[in-house]
């Protein structure tokens, strides 16, 4: 069996966790790769890559991405979403106007900082590991794309946008940005991939039900 499944990933468990229950639904020696993970924090769209499909890894892990998020204000976290160890701070009303205009200047190439709470290595280490232990790192950046971002809802002190970014964009780090711009602390409270591509959250299969949908599906290489 070889193709891409795209599956909807929910909070609280990791990319892997996922593969390894299609592992458990299919078969243990079964060879299953992704197409670019998902905090466990986010939930929403991950592709599968079955069997033939695993050489596709780079080329579909670099297709462009969208994301809804939401963000907290008023309140900041060390690792930049709900996963860390929260501040409280004092939070005022944003005007909806004012910030879609930082937003906007988000929009095309930018260089953005790679956050503490992340994979990318440091001589082999993950930052987060040396970010846990409280290690000084140096400043890294990359550079990435915003194509669309758009401000869907302003309520309180929660703000909801979503985004269609290139592979590699932190959307938590970009969240973190655009409210800083503004002189305003935040963090990501949710993350959902809506979209990997040309695969849509609505064609993706719920994680229970891979063993009992997989024989129905025709999936494309």
């Amino acid at each position: 069996m070889d193709g891409i499944l795209p599956v909807y990933k929910p909070v609280g468990i990791t990319s892997f966790d996922v593969i390894r229950a299609f592992k458990r639904a299919v078969h243990p020696d079964f060879k299953v790769g992704h197409g670019g993970t998902l905090d466990p924090f986010a939930d929403g769209v991950l592709l599968l890559l079955l069997g033939k499909a695993t050489k596709r890894m780079n080329e579909l892990s670099a297709l462009p991405k969208t994301y809804r998020a939401m963000a907290r204000l008023g309140a900041g976290s060390d690792t930049l979403d709900v996963t860390g160890t929260i501040t409280p701070g004092v939070w005022e009303p944003i005007d909806p106007v004012v910030l879609g205009a930082a937003a906007e200047k988000f929009v095309g190439e930018i260089e953005q900082e790679i956050p503490d709470y992340s994979a990318t290595k440091i001589n082999g280490v993950p930052r987060y590991k040396l970010a846990r232990k409280g290690e000084a790192m140096e400043r890294k950046s990359k550079l990435v794309t915003i194509h669309n971002l758009v401000i869907e809802k302003v309520e309180g002190d929660t703000v909801t946008f979503t985004a269609t970014v290139s592979s590699g964009t932190y959307i938590r780090q970009l969240s973190y940005d655009i409210f800083k711009s503004l002189g305003i602390e935040s963090y990501l409270e949710s993350l959902t991939r809506t979209r990997i591509g040309d695969f849509t959250l609505e064609q993706c299969v719920a994680t229970e039900d891979m063993g009992a949908q997989i024989k129905q599906l025709t999936l494309g290489a």
